[in-house]
């Protein structure tokens, strides 16, 4: 159920030492379909934007744009069908290359996020 990714996504958001701020708007559109998308202010001035789409408890489509203080890109998962790699559709963009990636949904990418701030 969508509903229960929604509270999967609001807990791991309450539980994270480094969310400062978030505007998130979650869309549900059936009881297995919905998205979530929004910004998130991160400690140290990282910012996150992001737009998942779910559907029966997987993303078909993801963006997830980490950026440090000045806005510049840190890395950007997506998958769009724009770039041929070996995961394709699923990359990931880095300031100068682009590299193979799992699928990735909100959770995976905060607790990546979360080991890469803090870590620092």
């Amino acid at each position: 159920m969508i509903s229960r990714y929604f509270e999967r996504v609001r807990k791991k958001i309450r539980d994270t030492a480094i969310v400062i701020d978030e505007n998130i708007d979650y869309k549900e559109f059936s009881s297995d379909e919905g998205m979530i998308r929004g910004e998130l202010l991160l400690i140290n001035g990282y910012i996150l934007e992001f737009m998942e789409y779910i559907e029966q408890g997987t993303s078909v489509k993801y963006r997830f744009h980490l950026m440090d203080e000045d806005r510049k890109m840190l890395f950007r998962y997506d998958n769009a069908p724009h770039h041929r790699v070996h995961t394709f559709p699923h990359h990931k963009h880095l300031p100068d290359k682009i590299e193979d990636s799992e699928k990735k949904n909100f959770i995976s990418v905060l607790n990546e996020i979360e080991n890469l701030i803090l870590k620092s």
